[in-house]
């Protein structure tokens, strides 16, 4: 599996700007902060939720969200944004440029070129090039290494090819329905569906807003092992809705006979 798109950077003072201002109600699903964010980034992010929770600002739940968010956050410091399975898109450049898929294997550790492994046990998504760069530089001279993080989701529902697929994170959110085949026939495309465990990332209602906008999976903070739904348009059936007004009809030809049978005796 090949691929040379190269992901675009996110400036540090933008995101720590989107960190410090992002609303609470946003981290419903995914309280970790925003992907790429750096280390200095994430540890402003929770100094600014500890001085929300230590204020009276906040009410009981939003107090509870923030707390988990700040416990999600010092959990992603320690551990690293990578998990097994995860893989990425590696370009290296020195005579020439090439690129090939990297998977990180149990052991968090990944295989590069012919030198030796490396872990990314505790690693960022932002600390990822300067990692793997820091690696190669040990064994080789004169190489240029970047990466670009692939998002590893299921897309189920009305679709042609449901199953599990790997996408860039900065494609639109309604490529992933062309990435699993196309939308079935009865597709709803608008009301899409994004799942984290009992979460929900992006809701049906929020969905034709984001798609209008075009909003990236980083933007919808779609991340490994989320569920896409695409839903199925509602069907009539014809056939059983004949059949019922049939037996409606009959029964209402038979209640009016009962009751000119029974006016008519009275009489």
């Amino acid at each position: 599996m090949r691929h040379t798109v190269l992901a675009k950077q996110i400036t540090g003072a933008a995101l720590l700007a989107m960190l410090a201002t992002f609303p609470l109600q946003a981290q419903e699903a995914s309280p970790s902060g925003a992907q790429r964010a750096s280390r200095a980034e994430l540890a402003e992010r929770i100094s600014t939720l500890e001085r929300q929770v230590a204020g009276s600002a906040l009410k009981k739940d939003a107090r509870a969200k923030a707390m988990a968010e700040v416990a999600a956050i010092k959990a992603r410091l320690q551990s690293g944004d990578f998990k097994v399975g995860d893989r990425f898109v590696l370009t290296i450049r020195q005579d020439s440029v090439r690129s090939d898929t990297v998977a990180v294997r149990d052991s968090l550790k990944v295989s590069i070129l012919n030198i030796p492994d490396v872990t990314l046990e505790g690693v960022l998504r932002s600390e990822l090039d300067a990692r793997i760069n820091s690696h190669v530089a040990r064994y080789l001279r004169n190489v240029d290494t970047r990466t670009l993080i692939l998002t590893r989701v299921s897309i189920l529902g009305a679709v042609q090819r449901p199953g599990f697929y790997y996408a860039v994170p900065d494609r639109p959110l309604s490529d992933l329905v062309t990435l699993a085949g196309g939308p079935a026939p009865n597709a709803k495309l608008t009301e899409l569906e994004v799942n984290r465990g009992s979460a929900s990332v992006v809701k049906s209602k929020d969905s034709k807003r984001y798609l209008k906008e075009g909003r990236t999976l980083e933007q919808a903070d779609v991340q490994s092992g989320d569920d896409v739904h695409i839903p199925q348009k509602r069907k009539i059936n014809w056939q059983l809705a004949v059949q019922m007004l049939f037996i409606l009809s009959s029964l209402t030809f038979a209640f009016i006979n009962f009751l000119r049978w029974y006016y008519d005796r009275e009489v």
